[in-house]
């Protein structure tokens, strides 16, 4: 399934499926893999000073939810999942679960120094290639 995203929609949209490898792996309860992108993300990535990284990235993004570089979890969002995508830039895409409406994109932005926080956050088990959930 391809999936595309309206910059201009004021609908959610769905903008990919997390692989189950991940869902499981993070013991995630969600009735669905579909990522949902609502539209007051969007409004954020405005406010918040990373809407030209979005336009930049933004048809990538469904690629970077069905086959991240990385994986990992923020330690202080036990509910959420991290998934990054080394591009030109070192970009992450912040994945969320809300029990009552499933996963959705919450921001995205380019890491500033990228490739030190991966191999800092690969190294503290923060993080783990995309592989590594693959082949448990």
């Amino acid at each position: 399934m391809s999936y595309q995203i309206d910059l201009t929609s004021r609908e959610t949209q769905v903008i990919g499926l997390v692989p189950q490898c991940i869902i499981d792996y993070y013991s995630l309860t969600c009735a669905s893999p579909e990522v949902y992108l609502p539209p007051g993300v969007l409004k954020h990535l405005k406010k918040h000073g990373h809407w030209n990284d979005f336009i930049k990235y933004y048809k990538e993004i469904p690629k970077m939810i069905t086959s991240p570089d990385y994986v990992g979890q923020n330690p202080k969002e036990p509910n959420t999942i991290e998934m990054y995508k080394v591009i030109s830039d070192h970009v992450i895409l912040p994945i969320k679960l809300n029990k009552a409406d499933g996963l959705f994109m919450s921001s995205f932005y380019i890491l500033d120094n990228g490739a030190n926080k991966i191999t800092k956050r690969l190294r503290t088990g923060r993080l783990h290639p995309y592989a590594y959930f693959i082949n448990r």
